[in-house]
């Protein structure tokens, strides 16, 4: 039949429709929220192209300013209802958000997801989308008991499709019990032993605090566990001065959110040319250009084009090149990244000396102000 009989309808014929929207979210008849994907990421793309449209690489908001507008503005809109529809629909985000850090970045190119999240401070959507559903599990568990009876009921059958959400709850309930000391292990172990119903109210409440330790507590591991995507590799040397485990023993997440490598006060083109030296993905850089243009490293040699003197790379002008000058001071200043040579960048992000990164964004400047060519396509 094509509808309901209007004697049921209140005079009116009730037809079937293919989606009906219920508390700001579009239910389907497949029940697959592709309709209310696609609905999100339009009012995502809308937000985000009114708030980012004055802003280009060298002016309009800084990064960091466009990073919080970001998170408050569009981020919110994604994650609205994220337990119930995102697990389905995660990779249809992932151009969006993938081109949402390039701008706020100001990158030329796109660098690697996790490094392009870290200088955004944007913590990856599987680990935000496991923070929430902890958080919608345990508030669920804390309201009336028809809410609670449910929850439980989902746990028991393990084919259910929001199985998981019982499994994730459990690992953050099990982690705040550690006081967050093996985190990595909670993703590693089993969550049958312990039924959410053998825990008391003391062990099911949290604060905000709590759930930003378990996110960046989620997000080290990711990071510790892909650490060899975020390194850079040297083709002139055979053997790199740090290994992965000993670069993965830097990474404290935390400390990259409260002391980010790019301040509020910095102007736009500032805060752009940091980042392009921190990431390394700019046509300013010959050993990025000769990557992108696809030169063979046995015929071209990518020379820096200031002193012509050694390869060129981000840790080259700023640690190296002799046509920079009255930098000695903020060198010595910055030493305790550039023992990590081309890998700097991970030293860096997660240092916790303000001293540091303040000398390193001054030292960026000089290098700047003194460089000769640009970031066009130099080769």
């Amino acid at each position: 039949s094509s509808g309901i009989n209007a004697e049921y309808g209140g005079g009116k014929e009730i037809t079937y429709a293919d989606s009906s929207k219920v508390l700001g979210i579009y239910l389907d008849r497949r029940l697959d929220f592709f309709t209310h994907a696609g609905y999100i990421l339009k009012r995502c793309w809308f937000a985000w192209n009114r708030l980012s449209a004055d802003t280009n690489r060298m002016g309009g908001l800084n990064s960091s300013a466009l990073s919080l507008l970001y998170k408050t503005v569009v981020l919110t809109k994604l994650y609205y209802g994220a337990p119930i529809r995102l697990c389905r629909r995660v990779d249809y985000f992932k151009d969006f958000t993938s081109r949402a850090r390039l701008k706020i970045l100001g990158a030329q190119m796109h660098c690697t997801k996790l490094l392009s999240e870290l200088l955004t401070t944007v913590p990856p959507i599987e680990v935000t989308l496991k923070v929430l559903v902890a958080k919608f599990t345990l508030k669920g568990l804390k309201s009336e008991d028809s809410v609670t009876a449910k929850i439980l009921q989902i746990e028991a059958e393990q084919n259910h499709e929001y199985y998981w959400h019982s499994t994730e709850t459990k690992r953050f309930l099990k982690w705040k019990r550690s006081n967050g000391q093996d985190a990595a292990s909670m993703q590693r172990t089993s969550m049958r032993t312990r039924s959410l119903s053998e825990y008391d109210e003391t062990d099911i409440f949290y604060s905000p605090e709590d759930m930003r330790q378990y996110s960046c507590s989620l997000w080290d591991t990711l990071l510790k566990a892909n650490i060899g995507d975020m390194t850079k590799k040297d083709e002139f040397t055979l053997a790199p001065l740090h290994s992965f485990e000993e670069l993965a023993k830097l990474v404290d997440t935390s400390v990259a959110l409260e002391t980010p490598i790019i301040t509020r006060d910095l102007t736009r083109q500032n805060s752009t040319a940091v980042l392009d030296f921190v990431h390394g993905h700019c046509l300013r850089f010959q050993n990025f250009a000769f990557s992108y243009l696809k030169y063979d490293p046995a015929i071209a040699v990518p020379v820096c084009l200031e002193c012509g003197l050694l390869p060129d790379s981000p840790s080259h002008k700023l640690l190296e090149c002799s046509a920079v000058e009255d930098v000695t001071a903020l060198r010595e200043q910055v030493a305790s990244v550039a023992g990590y040579e081309k890998n700097f960048h991970i030293a860096l992000i997660f240092s916790k000396d303000k001293n540091t990164k303040r000398a390193f964004r001054e030292l960026v400047a000089s290098v700047v102000d003194q460089s000769v060519y640009g970031d066009g396509l130099l080769v």
